[in-house]
């Protein structure tokens, strides 16, 4: 890996950081880049802070009952009457 990478590359590396550990050159690089790029740095704190709020978001609808089975058959009913005509 290149020590020198550009913002689409590190844009990339940034949001695969965020789900599996990156091999050491792209870490390295990645973080010497966003040291010097305030575009990347803005990029990367709102990739966290909407991933933040999803998960609270997701946590707060999860005590929240879902449908009914009734309901569920019934908009199975609506969706295949609407495929049958």
């Amino acid at each position: 890996m290149k020590w020198r990478i550009t913002c689409k590359e590190t844009t990339e590396l940034v949001s695969r950081a965020m789900d599996e550990r990156l091999p050491f050159g792209e870490r390295v690089a990645m973080r010497m880049h966003l040291a010097i790029c305030t575009n990347c740095s803005r990029f990367t704190r709102q990739l966290h802070e909407m991933r933040r709020l999803f998960k609270v978001e997701t946590e707060a609808n999860d005590a929240v009952p879902g449908l009914t089975p009734e309901a569920r058959q019934r908009i199975a009913n609506e969706l295949q009457n609407k495929l049958d005509t």
